[in-house]
């Protein structure tokens, strides 16, 4: 029996295991939430009790870069994963965020743009894929210094809020909006509801629980990267 978890906490609320299920009714494989106080304890407990690999939520997806011994370019480019995989003593890690975020982009037509709002795992995932899918990329975040070391790494811009704030009253329906902070909390949100009501922007949300901006985005960039989880899980085990 192959086993694997998702890490991260608070998962408890979590449709990864749900999502698992659907995917591998009659598999055998098995898909845990291990919900522990630090990443040190949950990577821990992946390897004594022989797991293949886990996805990785908040707030880990940062930390857990200490233990990969051989990350991919993207995981390298944000010292960010969400998904890691054990072979012998080797651990490897991917960024399923990123790869369901470039889905996201190229579905939607006439975008030319695009404002990342945070700067965490998710969030950097998100600016990295627009950046990749050829659109110019502005990313802003409560601690602006925080935005503008990532922004520079990657060859994208960062502004403050306010800033971002003006530049979305001037948008003219050809903007996206990746709206990855932990949960709305009135950054830009006005705004934003204002610009959506517009048409002016389209919204991803990278959170699907209300109250939120646009919850049936946060189901499907849950939905891509659960698909982009499970194919890694099965392609390399």
């Amino acid at each position: 029996m192959k086993k694997f978890a998702l890490i991260g906490k608070p998962i408890s609320h979590s449709q990864s295991p749900k999502l698992f299920k659907e995917a591998f009714p009659d598999g055998d494989m098995t898909y845990d939430l291990l919900e522990r106080d630090t990443v040190e304890e949950s990577v821990a407990e992946l390897k004594a009790n022989g797991y293949c690999g886990a996805n990785v939520t908040s707030p880990f997806k940062e930390s857990v870069m200490q233990f990969v011994t051989n990350p991919d370019e993207t995981t390298k480019t944000l010292n960010a994963a969400n998904l890691i995989l054990f072979k012998s003593d080797k651990v490897f890690s991917y960024n399923t965020d990123y790869l369901a975020v470039r889905r996201i982009v190229r579905e939607c037509e006439g975008i030319r743009s695009a404002i990342v709002t945070g700067c965490g795992g998710a969030a950097k995932a998100a600016a990295l894929a627009c950046r990749d899918e050829g659109l110019e990329t502005i990313i802003t975040n409560r601690t602006q210094k925080k935005a503008e070391i990532f922004a520079e790494r990657i060859g994208i811009k960062a502004v403050s809020i306010a800033e971002a704030d003006i530049l979305l009253k001037k948008t003219d329906r050809d903007t996206l909006v990746i709206y990855a902070i932990p949960s709305p909390d009135g950054i830009l949100s006005e705004t934003l509801e204002n610009t959506k009501k517009d048409g002016k922007t389209t919204i991803i949300e990278a959170n699907y629980k209300n109250p939120c901006l646009n919850p049936e985005s946060g189901l499907k960039w849950l939905k891509y990267q659960a698909e982009e989880s499970f194919r890694l899980f099965v392609n390399n085990i």
